[in-house]
């Protein structure tokens, strides 16, 4: 699709010259991305200091040169989101390439707090940066991406991350967090600590074989915010509690809105 001139365009790419060429599709390109939440009508972009951190970050250990100023990414970005006219909850997908740079936003595919989880064998390649890997993408538009979620299960049973989410294991008033081997997470690093001040947080890998002990899963993540794992069918387990969701929602909305606040024009 070619990019339009005006920046309310829900597809919009640039060359290195800053000229507006067509976006393709970016999937399997060498390149990074990231993935912000536009939560309304001209509104900030959720932690996007953070986002622009992590994108160079993750450039950085994909050896990709970032042919632009980190600068003029956060202008482009700050220019979508302001001039949105839809009043409504989007993400905004930022692709930086070796050649170009892509802004495309898309309606959120979920919303509610729980999901069903799905099982799927895979181990991405360099789990700390977030690269346009087109075969975990495949896998994920196999899901109802508005009711499902992939938990990624590594050869050794490691259940590390899900599909597009970081994960929570919950086991009494103890909560398991992976912290080695999965992309660190914006939505949880904000969360954790606040969680930190009511339960014992522990960082340590989860295994398959575990997950009888844990009450709830969580999953964590730009689009999905906080949701809860309803059950997992095929070994199945279910959600037996639901204590830690309703606190960890509570929590999260709270460090949103002071954010979102400090940043009110």
């Amino acid at each position: 699709m070619a990019a339009n001139s005006s920046e309310t365009s829900s597809q919009l790419a640039w060359d290195k010259d800053l000229v507006a060429i067509s976006c393709v599709n970016p999937w399997g390109a060498p390149g990074a991305y990231t993935t912000l939440r536009l939560d309304s009508k001209g509104g900030y972009p959720l932690f996007l200091e953070d986002h622009l951190s992590r994108l160079q970050n993750c450039l950085a250990r994909l050896e990709v040169t970032c042919p632009f100023e980190i600068d003029l990414i956060r202008d482009k970005i700050q220019s979508v989101a302001a001039l949105r006219a839809e009043d409504k909850p989007c993400l905004l997908r930022v692709s930086v390439l070796e050649d170009r740079l892509q802004l495309e936003t898309r309606d959120l595919p979920f919303s509610g707090n729980w999901m069903e989880g799905r099982l799927l064998p895979y181990v991405r390649k360099n789990p700390e940066a977030k690269s346009l890997d087109n075969q975990l993408f495949d896998h994920v538009t196999q899901l109802n991406r508005a009711s499902e979620e992939a938990l990624l299960l590594a050869p050794d049973g490691q259940l590390g991350e899900g599909s597009t989410s970081n994960l929570i294991f919950v086991q009494g008033d103890v909560l398991v967090s992976p912290e080695t081997n999965v992309l660190p997470g914006i939505t949880l690093a904000k969360l954790l600590p606040a969680l930190a001040e009511k339960y014992k947080v522990v960082r340590r890998p989860v295994y398959l074989k575990e997950l009888a002990e844990f009450t709830e899963i969580l999953a964590t993540g730009s689009g999905k915010e906080l949701v809860g794992f309803a059950r997992i069918a095929e070994v199945g387990w279910r959600a037996r509690q639901e204590s830690v969701l309703t606190t960890a929602v509570k929590l999260y909305g709270e460090i949103k809105s002071r954010y979102l606040s400090s940043h009110d024009a």
